[in-house]
């Protein structure tokens, strides 16, 4: 059965792909070295649904070789990997996502950002630090971040933010800033 299932990780229907990926999540650490085997030689299509079978395996060791596949050659697979991560909140991948934000003008660094609002105020600190970033992007990505984050560590920083050459930038802060009640008027009739 576990042989079936890692071949049908290869296969061309998605439904079958996601099932067996669960499946093998499922069945825990026992299949760690084949999943790490695909992770190694396998084809893209099998990396990204090996992805999806440590996901569900949700452990430890699973994060580890997760973190680790953010290095992967291939976009989707580090994409896969960084929302995986950010969806298990795991703060070991803190420095590995914020790297990835900063340097992949992609999807992975856009999936790397949401990955880190995802974690929330453990990843504040690196958020914080690329509001300061002199690109653009970088700065956008990270200001769309603290939005759900609700950090008031950073409530300096998104002040600073405010006064961003990019609309974008100023448009998060604002945005961050107004989600945990900061710069809003509230009116009392006398």
């Amino acid at each position: 059965m576990l042989e079936q299932l890692l071949n049908q990780l290869n296969g061309s229907d998605d439904g079958n792909c996601e099932a067996s990926a669960v499946a093998l999540g499922k069945m825990g650490e026992a299949v760690l070295p084949h999943l790490r085997a695909l992770l190694v030689n396998g084809r893209v299509d099998a990396r990204f649904w090996a992805v999806r079978a440590l996901w569900v395996m949700d452990t430890s060791a699973a994060t580890q070789i997760m973190v680790g596949v953010l290095d992967d050659p291939d976009e989707m697979v580090r994409s896969g990997a960084a929302l995986a991560l950010g969806e298990l909140k795991a703060e070991v991948a803190i420095e590995r996502l914020a790297r990835l934000m900063r340097e992949e003008k992609g999807s992975t660094g856009d999936h790397a950002a949401d990955a880190l609002s995802k974690i929330g105020r453990p990843a504040a600190r690196v958020l914080f630090e690329s509001l300061d970033d002199a690109r653009a992007w970088v700065r956008i990505r990270a200001a769309r971040a603290f939005v759900p984050v609700e950090s008031h560590d950073a409530i300096s920083a998104l002040f600073q933010a405010l006064d961003d050459d990019s609309y974008l930038v100023r448009h998060y802060a604002q945005e961050a800033l107004s989600r945990m009640g900061i710069g809003q008027m509230v009116y009392f009739r006398p």
